[in-house]
């Protein structure tokens, strides 16, 4: 199970790399799924999913505690993800693509490390 946590933690630096190098790559994904209706649904499977594999493989990770916490608030995110609403999510959406690129790389730099901490946790 520790290994789906370094996945997701390979996918999640991927992503934040993408933001970093190319954010107008990552802004124009990022807008064009939540354009097709999909985004919310996305959002809030990601995080379950996540949140799921990030608990049930807490402790066969080489920081057990850190790892499950963050499975909490993956799980807390999703359920309060359709709170916020579409529109509302719609609009945080288009103020960031609509940010300075250096705000893009900024955001894609702390998910990279986000998402390396979850390499390191999961190997």
């Amino acid at each position: 199970m520790a290994t789906l946590v370094a996945v997701f933690g390979g996918l999640m630096t991927l992503v934040g790399a993408t933001g970093v190098v190319k954010p107008a790559t990552l802004m124009r994904g990022v807008t064009s799924l939540w354009r097709t209706g999909l985004g919310i649904h996305v959002a809030v499977g990601v995080r379950l999913i996540m949140g799921g594999v990030l608990i049930a493989a807490a402790p066969s990770c080489r920081l057990p505690e850190a790892v499950r916490i963050l499975g909490i608030i993956a799980l807390v995110a999703a359920v309060l993800i359709p709170f916020f609403g579409s529109q509302r999510l719609g609009a945080l959406i288009d103020w960031w693509a609509s940010s300075p690129p250096g705000l893009v790389r900024v955001s894609g730099l702390v998910a990279s490390a986000f998402g390396a901490f979850l390499i390191y946790a999961g190997v």
